[in-house]
């Protein structure tokens, strides 16, 4: 009896293992790819604030409500096809709320930039990345 309660069991998990999903979902892994265009060369901490500043958009009534939405709005994220699991782990851990910046903080642009914004609505450069508010207010 015993055996036939082993085999049943084994029976099941091997039915039901490969149908769970190890891979990431799509939103994680979009975010991932836009992390990873946008700071694939700078540390942990900016990686993090690109996701931050996404999500923080995402909250805001002047940006689509979706991560989707956000992300593909014209002329904002670049969206390439690769990724890294440090740009992956800030994705993930934004998505599960911890972000390392306020939500007003919705905008970035390369700090060298040759058009840099005024720095008034300036709120703190990560690396080679400068974050900003739209209104100023910290």
């Amino acid at each position: 009896m015993k055996k036939a309660v082993v085999c049943l069991a084994l029976l099941f998990l091997a039915i039901v293992l490969p149908s769970l999903s190890f891979t990431e979902d799509q939103e994680t892994v979009l975010l991932a790819r836009a992390v990873y265009a946008v700071a694939r060369d700078e540390s942990y901490e900016a990686k993090l604030a690109v996701a931050s500043a996404a999500l923080n958009r995402v909250d805001d009534p002047w940006h689509p409500n979706t991560l989707r939405g956000v992300l593909e709005e014209k002329h904002q994220f670049p969206i390439g096809s690769y990724y890294d699991a440090e740009s992956l782990r800030a994705a993930h851990e934004a998505l599960a709320g911890r972000r390392n910046l306020p939500a007003g903080v919705m905008y970035f642009q390369s700090a060298a930039g040759a058009s840099r914004w005024d720095d008034t609505y300036l709120y703190r450069t990560i690396g080679g990345l400068s974050f900003y508010t739209r209104d100023g207010n910290r």
